[in-house]
């Protein structure tokens, strides 16, 4: 799901900042879909088309803030988009019980209705989802960015602001969250023969069907 090398993004960023427009419309058609699957079953629709597009607009007014060096590009970007996401949640936690705020979650029909029928040929898939909604939102974030997206523990730690020997314990707490999340849901009584081996191979499952939806959609 890698759209492209992190020289080929800073070359197309340095062309944007000398002031060409063809080269700013090339980067973010290239990252698009991936933040669109950042925001995707967090939120419903029509927010999560408004997300992605506030995020590239924050991009345009601040193109020129990233210097380049040792971070990334795709840092840069996801950590605009949380921080959009964020302002979302600030936003809807003020307008009552359509927000869950404790897990920074849309709860929203729509929405887990067309992930589940996304997953519903592989109940593991379905039940990792599930899980992950029920994670706090940085756990979550941390999660789908490291597995969906690629991002490194150093590009994670440069887009949450904490040192890389923080952000490698706090991948490995979210990671175990989950998996005690996962088996929790397991042990309901009609999912009790059911079991998961590997997290990440359901994970990536997860963002690939999710990538085919959003290809599907053009």
């Amino acid at each position: 799901m890698e759209p492209a090398s992190g020289d080929d993004d800073l070359s197309l960023l340095r062309a944007w900042q000398a002031g060409s427009t063809a080269a700013g419309r090339a980067l973010i058609a290239r990252h698009y879909a991936s933040v669109y699957r950042f925001f995707f079953a967090k939120v419903s629709g029509d927010a999560c088309e408004d997300l992605a597009q506030g995020t590239f607009e924050a991009l345009c007014r601040r193109r020129d803030a990233y210097r380049g060096g040792s971070s990334s590009f795709k840092g840069f970007l996801f950590g605009i988009a949380r921080n959009k996401l964020l302002e979302y949640i600030r936003h809807r936690s003020r307008l009552g019980p359509t927000f869950d705020p404790a897990t920074g979650s849309a709860i929203d029909p729509a929405t887990e209705g067309s992930l589940s029928s996304l997953l519903a040929d592989r109940q593991i898939e379905h039940v990792v989802s599930q899980a992950l909604r029920g994670l706090s939102l940085d756990d979550r974030i941390v999660l789908e960015l490291k597995e969906y997206e690629q991002l490194t523990a150093r590009e994670l730690a440069e887009l949450f602001a904490v040192p890389g020997g923080t952000m490698a314990g706090r991948i490995a707490r979210a990671r175990q969250r989950l998996r005690e999340a996962t088996e929790l849901l397991l042990a309901q009584p009609d999912l009790r023969d059911s079991q998961v081996r590997d997290l990440d191979s359901a994970m990536r499952s997860i963002g690939d069907k999710i990538e085919g939806y959003l290809r599907d959609r053009k």
